[in-house]
């Protein structure tokens, strides 16, 4: 790696951990486990955008876009943005906003960084494209659902396959719907149960109740199908 490559990952380093810190300083741990700082975000939107619906949805697509640029995973975003515009714009939303990021990422890396992520990831994931169709667009749709790779690095590890970049946007937006929606449900449903009580309830109560509840048996049968796939690809490669 030449000297600008690195003072470029430099910076990128510098800018992802000053953004970590903005986004969670001044909250304490005990706040961060019980999704309590979700609610002080949140309160912390409305009163910047003044509950304008359009401005919200602006803010949280440039968050969500700065959130998969620097390596996040998509659940989180899905569940603030589930808790603030509700399950069906907040998955919209999600969507824009996780795609665009992810995949500023894919093409900054594959432009700047294409050989040293060949080296660091080819010898763990080179044979994943042979598991699948030669169709590109279903590749990648396949890769994102069945894989299994944590969002981020899969925007990086996707650099080993040199994906068309509109298949890649195509093939994001597709492959991570089920979950973003799912995540964003899930969010909705945690902001319902907080309007209905004065405090934060335990996790015991939040899982047990009917707005979670049926958000997280979708996920565990999206996680079951998602299994049974990989066993099916893994038995016919």
């Amino acid at each position: 790696m030449n000297n600008n490559k690195k003072i470029i990952l430099s910076i990128y380093l510098f800018c992802m951990i000053t953004f970590v810190v903005i986004i969670f300083d001044g909250f304490s741990l005990q706040e961060i486990i019980s999704l309590e700082f979700l609610l002080i975000l949140k309160e912390s939107f409305i009163e910047i955008s003044q509950n304008n619906t359009l401005i919200t949805s602006l803010a949280i697509i440039i968050l969500a876009l700065l959130w998969a640029f620097f390596l996040g995973f998509n659940a989180p975003i899905g569940i603030f943005s589930g808790m603030i515009l509700g399950s069906y714009l907040g998955t919209v939303i999600s969507l824009i906003g996780l795609t665009a990021g992810a995949t500023l990422l894919y093409i900054s890396a594959q432009y700047l960084f294409k050989k040293n992520l060949n080296n660091l990831f080819k010898n763990k994931y080179s044979n994943i494209r042979g598991k699948f169709h030669n169709n590109e667009l279903i590749f990648f749709v396949l890769y994102r659902i069945f894989v299994g790779i944590p969002f981020g690095i899969s925007n990086l590890v996707a650099v080993l396959f040199n994906v068309q970049t509109k298949n890649f946007i195509i093939g994001t937006i597709i492959g991570i719907f089920p979950s973003i929606f799912i995540w964003a449900s899930i969010g909705s449903g945690f902001d319902n149960i907080i309007s209905k009580n004065q405090e934060i309830p335990g996790m015991s109560e939040i899982i047990s109740s009917p707005e979670i509840r049926t958000p997280i048996i979708y996920f565990m049968i999206f996680v079951a199908l998602v299994f049974l796939g990989k066993k099916l690809v893994n038995r016919q490669s």
